[in-house]
């Protein structure tokens, strides 16, 4: 980095590095540890691009700009909303954010670009963005002709669904492989409005093979014709929100007299769930967009219900090429909103953890084998100590049948997982599918003994993420879609 940052950026440096660094490198290079478990690639600060702006081609974005991307985060990606941050610190993150865009120029000199720009008088201004004309037939009409004429099918192909002739030989500054939005169901990353649609239009993202359409190439009346004509191209069938985070980033724990421990039981259709946004953390040709939580209390246990869309459940993962269905809580056991991946060092995070392979092996019947491939031969043996299930034979705790669907673990920092000693395993659970839908319940004490457990209490919050995994498409570890920090509210 060469020169260390200016006192009054300190505070926002030790906050740089507690949120941000673990996916944008501690000097901003985008080679944080956890960036190779992502993409598209986290932003290298360093190189000057960023895609995301109001300002024109490559031109530096203004403070504005990049106050709305950390705050609104980046749908459709691993970048998440941090609105849950106070406004002071977003905007500190900002300011860091600049300073981390220096370079080291041919003389040795280290150079911010945003000083250099503002002494030089090239900072760019805003795109000043004309009212939005009427959506009407002949607006659409104009949208699908000037979609032709700037061979937009290309790259997004002729139904807007990503999937043009160019695609393979799309490239990012970087030399990575850059996929281009899926018009039909992807998320908007820089927003989904008219306004956020005709400044990528006009603007390109700089980084990229979007190049930008401005007065050179296309008139206004034009480009709003193309915004409306991009936007008829969503998909009605599915529900597509393209911000991480809701106004009220709250879920409310009603208290109750009875608690209900059946994820089917017919009380929770009485309960208002709050949909949570999910991201992807790896790119997902089916992506599930949300879950819905709810939570009660009886005063002795929490019982939390996720629901979510799954048309073909995975159940087990038997074989190699199997991957299984899954969910999972994160509380933070300070109080704090620590960093999203796993906590930090001094953040540690709680986390319940439920398989759709180890439901199974609670039933009367757990899978093996035989299960995968049932028509196979196999010669038969006398002895009772056959080795098959190595893994389990050999004590391996992981790869023993598991009594609860649900595992209580521990981390404090990306890579650090650790599940709690068997003693200690006091989450209860159960998941059932039915009708294209997961219904997976948590069950706790509210208070427990463990010091390694997070604990509630009436009148208090606890922040809370969420994790679903969708072995479908190949989903397991740190490939994952994750919402933001919620807060689990004891009215």
């Amino acid at each position: 980095m060469g020169a260390a940052p200016a006192p009054a950026l300190v505070p926002a440096q030790a906050l740089y590095e507690q949120q941000c660094a673990a996916c944008h490198g501690l000097n901003g290079d985008g080679n944080g540890p956890a960036a190779v478990w992502v993409y598209p690639k986290p932003r290298n600060f360093s190189a000057g691009l960023f895609k995301i702006k109001s300002t024109p081609g490559t031109a530096l974005p203004t403070d504005e700009d990049l106050f709305q991307s950390v705050t609104r985060g980046l749908p459709g990606s691993s970048m998440p909303s941090f609105s849950y941050l106070p406004e002071s610190q977003r905007r500190e993150l900002v300011q860091y954010v600049k300073y981390l865009t220096s370079f080291v120029d041919q003389s040795g000199k280290r150079v911010n670009r945003f000083e250099a720009a503002a002494a030089g008088g090239t900072l760019a201004q805003s795109v000043v963005v004309p009212p939005e004309t009427p959506n009407t037939v002949q607006e659409l009409t104009l949208g699908r002709e000037t979609f032709k004429k700037m061979q937009c099918a290309l790259c997004h192909g002729e139904t807007g669904a990503g999937d043009g002739p160019q695609v393979p030989t799309l490239k990012d500054a970087a030399g990575l492989p850059i996929r281009p939005r899926d018009f039909n169901t992807g998320l908007f990353r820089g927003g989904h409005t008219g306004r956020d649609l005709y400044l990528r239009i006009h603007n390109g993202l700089a980084g990229t093979p979007m190049v930008p359409y401005g007065s050179d190439v296309m008139k206004p009346e034009e480009r709003w014709a193309l915004v409306h004509f991009v936007q008829s191209l969503r998909r009605t069938d599915i529900s597509v929100n393209d911000l991480l985070t809701p106004e009220d980033a709250a879920i409310h724990v009603k208290q109750v007299t009875q608690l209900a421990t059946d994820p089917m039981d017919n009380y929770w259709e009485t309960l208002d769930p709050v949909r949570v946004p999910l991201n992807p953390l790896w790119p997902e040709p089916n992506q599930v967009y949300a879950v819905s939580v709810s939570a009660v209390t009886d005063g002795k246990k929490l019982a939390v219900l996720l629901q979510w869309r799954d048309e073909l459940p995975q159940t087990s993962a038997i074989r190699v090429q199997d991957f299984q269905d899954g969910a999972a809580l994160q509380f933070s056991m300070t109080g704090r909103f620590p960093f999203l991946g796993m906590g930090d060092t001094n953040n540690p995070v709680n986390l319940w953890q439920w398989k759709a392979g180890w439901q199974a092996e609670v039933g009367s019947h757990a899978p093996d084998v035989r299960d995968a491939y049932n028509s196979m031969h196999v010669d038969t043996y006398f002895q009772e100590d056959r080795h098959f299930a190595t893994a389990r034979d050999a004590g391996n705790v992981i790869s023993q049948l598991h009594k609860s669907p649900v595992e209580d673990a521990n981390a404090r920092g990306f890579g650090s997982f650790k599940s709690q000693p068997i003693a200690q395993q006091n989450v209860a659970g159960k998941g059932v599918w039915n009708d294209g839908f997961w219904h997976v319940v948590f069950i706790r004490d509210l208070k427990s003994p463990d010091a390694d457990d997070v604990k509630f209490a009436p009148g208090t919050s606890v922040p809370v993420a969420f994790a679903i995994w969708n072995g479908e498409q190949r989903d397991r570890n740190g490939r994952k879609m994750i919402s933001n920090w919620y807060q689990l509210l004891f009215d």
